[in-house]
């Protein structure tokens, strides 16, 4: 029998109690995350967790890529230039018409990050003050849009009566400006506009959209097939840090806000608002809420935007949840 030398044996032994170390140490996997517009509070997570070290502990590197609005992000997600995104819930509907993606959390189902402003010269009050008025949307096709048609049904408002959806544009700015010129007179879009609008002494939020609809699919996590074949875990990793993000968040207010107040371009004063509003609207683990999906479908049927026996369920996964 071959006799196996001690200077032999010690230098195995040591590759073996290296080995642990130098599986913890590899190098982290390297994950472009596109944001469909920076405004986004819902989005703030990804920030937040990037700052704090927290994606890193889970040996993900995030490289944030923002877009000028979900057209955009569906593009990128078509050509291969980003792994996952963070978009609208309606985003779902792209799968059903061939984007190569799956949703695979939700980021929240309040409509409460959602808002109607008015500017400073609107005299009404409440919602019912809103009957037959023109009010900024996005673009056609959008969930701003929905929304004003849910508006329209849950008041029963119809004809002269009903209020008018009008494109301005996704940004903030755009819709103050539509404001302040009267083409229209009020906006939908985040609560943050209306807490904006306050601070600057132009206008204020006349309602938030959790008025009158309960829950939707409102923001979601998306990873592209390819990298949901390609690198499961990663993804798998990219989830456990968000919703880890999401704790610290709930739990570290004064760390949050100013991270949030950078990224989305409000102020501290907004910021801390849209936190305090809005921080117990988040999901903490990401499973899809069915009542949630159901008012998202109906929001499709309702636009007629997607065929109406789409099997929602094909759309989205939680395999990918902890």
């Amino acid at each position: 029998m071959k006799k196996i030398s001690r200077r032999v044996t010690l230098a195995g032994l040591g590759t073996a109690l290296a080995l642990p170390a130098l599986h913890t140490a590899r190098a982290a996997d390297k994950l472009r995350v596109g944001k469909a517009v920076a405004e986004v509070y819902g989005y703030v997570p990804l920030n937040v967790g990037m700052q704090h070290g927290i994606f890193d502990k889970h040996g993900v590197e995030v490289e944030e890529i923002i877009f000028a609005g979900g057209t955009k992000m569906a593009q990128a997600v078509i050509a291969g230039a980003v792994d996952l995104s963070l978009s609208s819930g309606p985003s779902m509907q792209l799968i059903a018409k061939g984007a190569p993606e799956i949703a695979v959390a939700t980021i929240c189902e309040s409509p409460a990050f959602m808002g109607i402003s008015v500017g400073s010269g609107y005299s009404g009050d409440g919602i019912d003050s809103l009957k037959g008025k023109k009010i900024g949307i996005t673009t056609a096709g959008s969930l701003t849009e929905w929304l004003v048609l849910a508006l329209n049904l849950a008041k029963g408002w119809k004809g002269a009566d009903a209020a008018i959806p009008v494109p301005v544009g996704g940004s903030p700015k755009a819709a103050f400006a539509a404001l302040k010129t009267g083409a229209i007179e009020a906006d939908v879009g985040g609560t943050s506009t209306g807490y904006q609008l306050e601070e600057t002494k132009a206008g204020r939020l006349l309602i938030d959209c959790s008025t009158y609809v309960k829950s939707i699919e409102l923001f979601t996590i998306f990873a592209t097939n390819a990298i949901a074949e390609r690198n499961p875990d990663a993804v798998r990793r990219f989830l456990k840090a968000w919703f880890e993000s999401v704790a610290f968040m709930k739990a570290h207010r004064a760390e949050t806000t100013p991270i949030a107040a950078k990224v989305t371009g409000y102020t501290t004063g907004v910021a801390e608002r849209m936190y305090d509003t809005l921080i117990d609207k988040f999901s903490t683990n990401g499973r899809f809420d069915k009542q949630a999906l159901a008012t998202l479908r109906e929001s499709w049927t309702d636009m007629k935007t997607v065929d109406p026996s789409i099997d929602i369920a094909k759309l989205y996964t939680e395999k990918f949840l902890s």
